[in-house]
């Protein structure tokens, strides 16, 4: 009896590709730096090398667009969307800490292993997307509106500010701040007492 010939994989269009090669870039990106080599991206995509560069021009555009892709802050709004407004209070807080510090640890992962020596500007820092930010807060918040001590855009501040230093490993060198010991902070600060 004969074995059978595995079928190739399917073809996939030129953006496809290029997708299926980014989402394989950023985690070789976070463990190997700018240092990764094209063989090593084929193979974590599971690709000849030759493909890369028939999606991309060289090297250097596939690390900046992964790069520029990682910094997109659409999913971070994505998942804040998600928290359903109807939680407690805490638990609404602790659920946008660990969008944050997910997000933040991410950002400060790839600018330390591409070897920059301070952080990119965060695109979900520009003005227009505090806006967005702020607009998805005060939806979130509003049921909890008379339980704050500081105005919402000011807490949503606090928050993102605290959680992004939890992020920075110069300032966490010598002590670590779990989840819940900054949600209990932030709860104690934002909120009005017997809250």
């Amino acid at each position: 009896m004969s074995t059978p010939i595995p079928s190739r994989a399917p073809r996939m269009s030129v953006e496809d590709r290029r997708e299926s090669i980014l989402d394989a870039v950023v985690p070789l990106l976070l463990s190997r730096g700018a240092d990764v080599t094209t063989k090593e991206i084929a193979d974590a995509a599971g690709i000849a090398e030759g493909t890369i560069f028939r999606a991309f021009a060289d090297k250097d555009e596939l690390i900046q667009l992964a790069v520029a892709r990682f910094m997109d802050p659409e999913p971070t709004y994505a998942a804040l969307e998600r928290i359903d407004p109807h939680l407690e209070l805490e638990d609404k807080i602790r659920a946008v800490v660990e969008v944050f510090r997910e997000r933040f640890a991410g950002v400060i992962g790839v600018v330390s292993a591409l070897g920059h020596h301070k952080p990119p500007r965060d695109p979900s820092h520009r003005s227009d997307a505090d806006v967005r930010a702020k607009a998805i807060f005060s939806k979130l918040f509003a049921p909890d509106a008379d339980k704050f001590r500081i105005e919402p855009g000011l807490a949503f501040f606090f928050i993102r500010l605290l959680t992004f230093g939890t992020a920075m490993p110069m300032f966490m060198s010598t002590r670590d701040v779990d989840t819940d010991q900054l949600v209990d902070f932030i709860m104690r600060g934002i909120t009005k007492e017997g809250q």
